[in-house]
């Protein structure tokens, strides 16, 4: 039986829709954090920005963000291909890592809390300039109400991250359910014809009477089977 969510849409096409979407996203971020670390192996300068200024600790964090975002896209690439062919086995891997990413993003969640309402310079020694060349520390220094939205929409992003989370693990399950009964089919002695309804249609059928005559007049050369020797034949 198909499983749903949001009270109608099966949970097949969430995965589909929630892993293309991932692809997409993170595949962009993943683009867009290989293409910084490129400015700023190569000191280039766009805007107002300059990459050469970027310290060690700075590219570091590209390199980590750039790996993490193409992992991601990768394992959104085989819960689509999952989505698709309907395979268990693609869309286990997809469900398990996007646990492991919402456990990841709470504990990011976390930590960029604790560096908005501080104030302080979570990384030591990490400096930025400015458009005037002026050096900064690397410090998050919001309004109040800036810092109530941004909270707002971290939790509402790891509610929905969470759910989705819940939402592929149905499928597995699903996929894991239709898959046992595929087995136990084969053993019923009836099929269900209409899934819509309680119509069954029988798997075993008795063997007809010429199907036991043609099996007796064939039952390995016994003498006393053939109906000029039996019992009463010349009686």
């Amino acid at each position: 039986m198909s499983k749903h969510f949001c009270c109608c849409i099966p949970v097949r096409a969430a995965v589909f829709f929630f892993s293309f979407l991932s692809l997409l996203v993170s595949g962009a971020s993943a683009a867009l954090a290989w293409f910084i670390l490129f400015q700023i192996d190569h000191d280039k300068q766009i805007g107002d920005v300059d990459f050469g200024s970027v310290n060690n600790k700075g590219r570091i964090a590209f390199i980590v963000a750039g790996s993490v975002f193409t992992l991601v896209t990768l394992i959104s690439f085989f819960g689509f291909l999952g989505a698709v062919l309907r395979k268990r086995r693609f869309v286990k891997l997809y469900s398990f890592f996007t646990w492991f990413i919402f456990l990841l993003s709470c504990a990011a969640s976390g930590f960029y809390f604790y560096a908005v309402f501080s104030g302080k310079n979570i990384f030591n020694g990490c400096t930025v300039k400015d458009s005037s060349g002026v050096e900064h520390e690397c410090r998050l220094t919001l309004p109040t109400w800036q810092k109530v939205v941004v909270t707002i929409v971290v939790l509402i992003t790891l509610f929905i991250h969470g759910y989705i989370a819940i939402v592929i693990g149905r499928y597995v399950e699903q996929l894991y359910d239709e898959h046992q009964e595929h087995k136990l089919g084969e053993y019923k002695l009836a099929r269900n014809v209409n899934a819509s309804s309680s119509t069954y249609e029988p798997t075993y059928y008795p063997p007809t009477a010429q199907d036991q005559q043609h099996n007796h007049n064939n039952a390995g050369g016994y003498a006393y089977a053939d109906p000029a020797h039996s019992f009463g034949n010349r009686a």
